[in-house]
């Protein structure tokens, strides 16, 4: 018996998982599964792993599909079975939330302000120049999820595909800033000893000053007082009247 022959006693089952366009904001997956037989009705058993990322409660539109979840492979599964005519092909469609690929803008904004908030804490440390360096990573990583998300692919695989990037790069961001976080407890405070140390020399040197000028003061009185000592005044002229 010829192989083509053979094929037709077996399921032969063509099991697609299709990224289809996304629709509006959500993503639409297609499953498609093929009757090859020619003369007999076959049951086709479907299962289709989802995006590791799904949840039961992410699927908004799984038509006549069950969910189950597989522990060994650590995601969820649509299936079902279906009996199918000859060269029958099945289609379905499985809807899911589109921003569930999506960086919260909330969480972007968030970092961008405490990096800002950091740097301008460290701006006058010994630290300055590592937290400027880091400061720019961050927000060169943090404009760089912004682009690829203000400009979303056609293709929903591509889409996810970004999103898994976008997460890599979200855990390098949060990499950062904990490094600039720990330079904050490597500033080092200034001791209370030396505070004082300050404060007391600037009195010192407000006395040494108040004291020098009353000794300038003093020296110009005493020159007065010398000058005053030697000055004797000249004796008025006194008229005489007469008689003749």
């Amino acid at each position: 018996m010829r192989v083509f022959k053979k094929i037709g006693y077996y399921f032969l089952i063509f099991l697609l998982l299709l990224f289809v366009k996304k629709s509006e904001a959500n993503v639409v997956l297609k499953v498609v599964s093929v009757n090859p037989s020619k003369e007999q009705v076959q049951k086709v058993d479907i299962k289709t792993y989802l995006p590791k990322e799904t949840k039961p409660e992410d699927v908004i539109d799984k038509a006549d599909l069950e969910i189950a979840y597989d522990t060994q492979q650590g995601s969820y599964f649509v299936f079902g079975t279906y009996e199918l005519k000859p060269l029958e092909v099945l289609e379905r469609n499985i809807e899911l939330r589109g921003d569930l690929w999506l960086i919260p803008q909330a969480d972007i904004d968030s970092l961008r302000v405490e990096a800002l908030q950091m740097n301008e804490i460290l701006k006058n440390t010994e630290m300055a120049e590592r937290a400027i360096f880091l400061l720019n990573g961050i927000q060169a990583k943090l404009n760089q999820i912004v682009d690829i998300q203000s400009d979303p692919p056609a293709n929903p695989e591509r889409y996810i595909s970004n999103y898994r990037e976008n997460v890599k790069t979200l855990e390098s961001i949060k990499a950062d800033m904990a490094l600039a976080r720990s330079l904050l407890t490597q500033v080092k405070p200034l001791p209370a000893g030396m505070i004082w140390k300050m404060i007391l020399a600037i009195v010192l040197f407000l006395g040494l000053l108040g004291l020098s000028f009353y000794f300038l003061w003093h020296k110009q009185i005493k020159v007065i007082n010398e000058e005053s000592a030697f000055y004797v005044p000249e004796k008025s002229s006194e008229s005489k009247i007469t008689r003749e």
